[in-house]
């Protein structure tokens, strides 16, 4: 069995602190569980605590206001969330959602602050992974600006697939698990209706295969 001190260690942020670091760290957060598909937090709640995900799997989704939902990123262990308005003493910028039972390691502002200030590279990190979250936004500013419904699709499902390590198997690429056909038109900022219109025409011509909970990337489309 994973120890408490084991599963923050596997963590890339703090994979580099001697077990004497690690054991100050374990001493200054704490454990929490949540059941599946329960709230997290809500877009402009406020709180100072840092979330590192140590098992299961999150979304992070914004709210308009009509009340839609954009879904920007599924999570997974190792990651982390809430940096930003820790870093800014700002109100939180998304909402996060467990998809299924997960756990956390919970770091509080002061703690984080100590921790940043006596190993840069950990700052290094989080600066790291805020560039890749900026430039993935762009990426999906530029997907639904640029690209047609079926290249929004496209992206949509390689992403996901990059996120579970999709498995390529005869040329194809599976994606365990899909999300629901809502969740997918969340991702992608379309209506249900028209998501399952693309999905249609893309299994007619080959390109997908749809399961009740898996899909198959037969080829990749312009």
């Amino acid at each position: 069995m994973v120890t408490y001190k084991q599963a923050i260690k596997i963590v890339p942020l703090f994979s580099e602190l001697k077990d004497q670091e690690l054991n100050l760290l374990t001493a200054s957060g704490s454990r929490e569980k949540f059941p599946g598909k329960n709230m997290i937090f809500q877009e402009g709640d406020s709180g100072e605590v840092l979330f590192i995900i140590l098992s299961g799997k999150v979304k992070v989704l914004l709210t308009g206001k009509k009340g839609q939902e954009f879904i920007f990123s599924h999570l997974g262990p190792g990651n982390f969330f809430r940096e930003m308005a820790i870093l800014e003493s700002a109100p939180r910028s998304a909402s996060v959602i467990t998809i299924k039972p997960s756990e956390f390691f919970l770091l509080g502002q002061q703690a984080l602050t100590e921790l940043l200030t006596n190993h840069p590279y950990i700052a290094m990190k989080i600066l790291k992974n805020l560039s890749q979250r900026l430039r993935k936004v762009s990426e999906q500013v530029r997907s639904l600006v640029m690209f047609d419904m079926y290249g929004r699709v496209g992206r949509c499902l390689l992403n996901l697939a990059e996120f579970q390590d999709g498995v390529e198997t005869h040329g194809q690429l599976l994606i365990s698990n899909r999300p629901s056909f809502q969740e997918l038109a969340n991702m992608v900022g379309c209506s249900r209706e028209t998501l399952s219109r693309t999905l249609k025409s893309l299994k007619e011509n080959g390109s997908l295969t749809v399961t009740r909970n898996t899909i198959y990337i037969n080829r990749l489309w312009e």
